[in-house]
């Protein structure tokens, strides 16, 4: 069964203290302590059997990297998204319209995570069937460019749904007098509002620093770091429940 080393907190380790401990490990070298630092988003490594696990988290303990050493199969699975493509907020509820027009209501009390940020995705050829967000969780393999793309997640208890979104493809309407020219400012005002009104949810890194009212939004380096940084945020929630 393999094995991951999870953060205990989303502190970013030094690349000096991951290469102090990766030398005990014999399969691994500087390149890969470079590696785990710039992908350190909750999950350092994957892919380890016990032996393995147990010894890197006792080697990046003892250069006071706080993990855990956890079966994959414990780790929380993030369901298929449902894409939305515009929203209502309602006192009880939030209403949501999916590409088709139909709508999904969600109770505030089921929302359990809030995740937002600037990602790097790759851009798709218009010969392909999915727009951005489509692709994004189709994996769609056509090739493009890549590019920053605003990406929201909304999880519900349980894990039991996932809703998502690209900001270049939503529709902010519902703004209505607020509403500006600049998306980014647009995508700031709807991840706040959802705070607000679900202020028993989880926010990740960059949901959390929107509210704060930070100057820029925080940036994710893949698509594949910020679901990783969700699925840690979700196994922190399940661990402390």
């Amino acid at each position: 069964m393999p094995f991951a080393i999870m953060q205990r907190e989303l502190l970013a380790p030094s690349v000096e203290h991951l290469a102090r401990a990766f030398r005990s490990m014999p399969d691994l070298t500087a390149l890969d302590a470079q590696t785990a630092a710039n992908d350190a988003f909750g999950i350092l490594w994957r892919g380890l059997d016990v032996e393995n696990a147990s010894a890197m988290q006792d080697a990046l303990m003892k250069q006071g990297i706080e993990v855990e050493a956890v079966e994959e199969s414990e780790l929380p699975v993030l369901p298929p998204a449902k894409v939305i493509k515009q929203i209502e907020f309602l006192p009880t509820q939030l209403s949501m319209y999916d590409p088709m027009g139909r709508i999904f209501n969600l109770p505030w009390r089921d929302l359990m995570l809030i995740a937002a940020g600037n990602v790097r995705l790759r851009d798709y050829k218009s010969k392909s069937a999915y727009g951005p967000a489509e692709a994004a969780h189709n994996h769609e393999s056509a090739r493009g460019d890549e590019k920053m793309h605003l990406m929201l997640e909304l999880i519900l208890a349980g894990g039991v749904a996932r809703y998502s979104m690209i900001a270049d493809e939503f529709v902010f309407n519902h703004l209505g007098a607020r509403l500006t020219k600049e998306t980014a400012r647009n995508f700031e005002m709807v991840v706040r509002e959802l705070a607000d009104n679900a202020g028993h949810a989880g926010l990740n890194r960059g949901a959390y620093l929107i509210c704060q009212a930070e100057k820029d939004i925080f940036t994710y380096p893949s698509k594949s770091a910020f679901f990783e940084e969700i699925v840690w945020f979700l196994w922190r929630i399940a661990s402390k429940g």
